[in-house]
């Protein structure tokens, strides 16, 4: 199983992306780091490149939703208030 790309970050040239390892870790590439960079992102997929100029393309993958935490909070999430 391959590392799987869990978000993108840009700001300006600024590129940095997220994948998460099969064992949970958590990878952060840059347009800097080595061996392997980001070359490019479209929104949708990522194209990393190698020191030796291997190219791996990967999906930007859905995340989950967040759940719904049961508390003060998020019941008021859930219920509207009733005197209004």
């Amino acid at each position: 199983m391959q590392a799987r790309l869990t978000a993108v970050f840009e700001s300006g040239k600024e590129r940095v992306a997220i994948l998460q390892r099969p064992d949970g870790s958590t990878l952060k590439i840059t347009g800097e780091t080595k061996p392997w960079r980001v070359e490019s992102f479209d929104g949708r997929k990522a194209l990393f490149v190698s020191a030796d100029d291997q190219r791996v393309e990967r999906p930007l993958e859905a995340g989950s939703a967040a759940a719904v935490k049961a508390g003060p909070i998020g019941d008021r999430l859930r219920r509207p208030a009733t005197n209004q």
